[in-house]
């Protein structure tokens, strides 16, 4: 008989396996996402002679599982997109032994195929047996899809039919032809799928001997990390909590260069000369480079972006943001207000900088910036304002109490450049 594996979204096998692990799946769930959940046959066989041990017992009903909700953000950082589920479908079709019909063209297109995948919630989908008995049996079984029974044969594919028995492993049978995270990023647009489960149990293989229960381990593989290199302390310091309160469903894809204990007067050149090297050894690893958003930041962004950086690697500036194209400076003319976008604008300029006991804040110029004819600046008492962002419970980021909306447009555009970073080939 053997012992299967599944990877499901609802009631919907995405990968199947028999007897061995299959592919690994563990990266896409987290420490927390592994509970136990008992069999029938597992329950009703508890009081006889022959059960289990309790630890056969836990073993057995072991899984992984979180909602489609919360799997999307990890699938964009491995690089599944509903882009490259486009191109896979399209390779489907080139792919394809026999048109549906006479040509080609008569393939659903992509925007087509989506549509049909989301037609009705996953969890709507009968799962209801029907004999091949019953009269006008495939109409039956096709239930509410028997409607668009056109489509269906328009998708490409090498399945075989009538192999279903229930609408459900109707829709399953033609519907998922691309890889299990291609069809999560479809099954994603239909809104309501978003709260359905994904889970792999994978107790059963490893209670029967198939495969031992180390095979399966979550979070993030190292070759899937990306590792985040800054200017300095504070920028790792900030960064590294934000992404754990506001994206913990994906803290674990980022790794950090340990500013504490070396490069204790990290610079902007020093992380230019960093990239330098990694470039000449030819690592491996997925690096995101970010630079401040002002005058040495800038020059630093576009020194990297001249030394055209591999695609495992990629450089960013912190985000302009219009609040500061009309900042409080001061300087050599006096007080005013400047646009501090690519001049001046640190990583303490994205903290809640409205402090007790402080007035406004305020940029104070202090020198022009090296073969820039613009001025360069710093916040005053910007250590302070790191300080107290160190000094906040998490609940007050989460309730508001503390002013996260900069910091938050920082973490978007630093998520969205690391989706951009391509695996090493």
């Amino acid at each position: 008989m053997g012992t299967e594996i599944n990877l499901m979204v609802g009631g919907i096998s995405l990968s199947y396996a028999k007897n061995h692990m299959g592919i690994d799946f563990g990266h896409l769930f987290q420490e927390g996402d592994q509970t136990q959940r008992r069999s029938e046959e597992i329950d009703n066989d508890n009081n006889s002679e022959n059960s289990e041990k309790e630890e056969d017992r836990e073993i057995s009903g072991m899984v992984f599982a979180r909602t489609l909700r919360r799997i999307v953000p990890r699938l964009e950082l491995l690089n599944h997109s509903l882009d490259t589920a486009r191109m896979e479908y399209e390779a489907v079709i080139a792919g394809s032994v026999v048109p549906p019909r006479d040509d080609e063209s008569s393939f659903l297109t992509f925007e087509d195929f989506c549509l049909l995948a989301c037609r009705y919630p996953i969890s709507s989908m009968s799962d209801e047996y029907i004999e091949d008995e019953t009269q006008d049996w495939e109409r039956t079984a096709q239930g509410r899809f028997a409607v668009y029974a056109d489509d269906f044969s328009r998708l490409p594919s090498d399945r075989l039919d009538n192999l279903y028995y229930s609408e459900g492993s109707y829709f399953s049978s033609y519907i998922c032809i691309l890889s299990a995270e291609s069809m999560l990023q479809v099954f994603a647009l239909n809104p309501e799928n978003l709260d359905i489960e994904v889970s792999w149990e994978f107790g059963p293989l490893v209670s029967n001997g198939w495969a031992s229960i180390h095979d399966f381990q979550p979070n993030a593989r190292r070759p899937q990390k990306v590792l985040i290199a800054t200017e300095g302390s504070s920028d790792t310091t900030i960064i590294k909590r934000s992404l754990t309160i506001f994206h913990p469903d994906i803290a674990d894809f980022f790794n950090f260069v340990d500013v504490r204990n070396t490069h204790h007067f990290w610079s902007v050149s020093s992380l230019v000369k960093f990239a330098e090297g990694l470039m000449r050894i030819d690592i491996q690893n997925k690096i995101l480079f970010i630079f401040d958003n002002d005058v040495e930041g800038r020059q630093g962004f576009q020194r990297l972006q001249c030394l055209c950086l591999p695609n495992n690697m990629r450089s960013m500036r912190l985000p302009d943001l219009d609040e500061f194209s009309t900042f409080p400076v001061c300087g050599p003319g006096g007080e005013s207000s400047a646009d501090i976008n690519g001049r001046a604008a640190a990583i303490e300029c994205y903290l809640d900088l409205n402090l007790p006991n402080y007035g406004p804040p305020k940029i104070k110029w202090n020198k022009r910036g090296e073969n820039v004819d613009r001025w360069h600046g710093a916040l005053e008492f910007k250590d302070s304002y790191s300080r107290h962002f160190n000094k906040q419970t998490d609940e007050a980021f989460r309730d508001g109490t503390y002013n996260s909306a900069k910091l938050q447009i920082l973490l978007d555009t630093l998520i969205k450049e690391a989706a951009k970073i391509s695996f090493p080939v």
